[in-house]
Formats: C-alpha cells, structure tokens, sequence
C-alpha cells in the first residue's frame, strides 16, 4: 500500500524552538524521544532505507544557490538535480532531511535589563527544501515527518 498524500517537508514541524541564554548555545540538554516507527531488526531497517522514493527539491531561489546537489551517505555520494523529480534511496532524504539550518532571533527590549538581552530564539528551516511525490512504503510518512521533527 503507497502512500498517497504528497509531504511538503518545508511545511512541516522542524523541531521545537528554544529559548536560551547567550551562554548556552551549544549543548542539547534533555533526552531525545524516538517516535518513529521503526523495522524490528537491522536487516528490516537496511530494506527500508534503501527502498526508493520519488522527491522533488526545490529549485534554487538564490542564483549563488547550486542546482545540484551531493548527498552522501558511508562514503557513497547521490547527486540530485533541484527542480526535478528525481528517484532516489530512502536514505539520502534522511540526509536531506536533516539538513536543517538554526537561526537565532534576539529581542532587545531594555525594560527588562540584562534578561531582555540574553533571550535567544531559535529558528529551524531546511537547507534543501523538497517534496515526497511517491514513497511505496506505508510507514514512509511517519517515517519522515518523524526525522523533520527531531531538532537535529
């Protein structure tokens, strides 16, 4: 059974943002929870990323933006041309997955002292943004929207 809702993975949940201090960018306090469904074995997990799926990467919006793409995974590299729907192993979306970028908003608001200076909040947005147009595997959806949602 195919997953039949196409996934547009800039418009899901990145991760929870964070507030913090100057002093504490850097660290990643706290225990991750793993919410994903995931194979029993690792023979099931290796089938699984290599399944192959159809995506779309969003084309370049900045002409210094390049429109290919390398991928790499244990040393073995995938080109993927933006713009295109292109067939590619499950593993490599991971990667692009988790090709997230953190920026940092600051507000400055001198009423509240030192306390209104030192407040940071960070913003996730993928490096790559892309589409899942085809996934064959019924867990392919939770699968991804997973990984998007783990903060790194």
């Amino acid at each position: 059974m195919a997953t039949r809702k196409q996934i547009d993975a800039g418009a899901e949940y990145l991760g929870a943002e964070e507030v913090r201090t100057v002093g504490e960018i850097g660290g990643h306090a706290g225990i991750d929870v793993v919410d994903k469904p995931l194979p029993k074995n690792a023979l099931d997990m290796e089938a699984f990323m290599n399944e192959v799926v159809t995506i779309v990467v969003n084309p370049p919006t900045d002409a210094d933006d390049p429109t290919l793409i390398q991928v790499g995974v244990n040393g073995v590299n995938q080109f993927i041309r933006r713009g295109d729907a292109v067939d590619v192993k499950r593993k490599y979306v991971e990667v692009l997955a988790r090709s997230k970028r953190t920026d940092f908003a600051q507000t400055l608001d001198e009423r509240l002292g030192e306390q209104g200076f030192n407040s940071l909040r960070s913003m996730h947005s993928l490096r790559y943004p892309f589409s899942m147009l085809r996934d064959p595997n019924p867990n392919g959806g939770a699968w991804l929207t997973a990984i998007l949602r783990e903060a790194r």
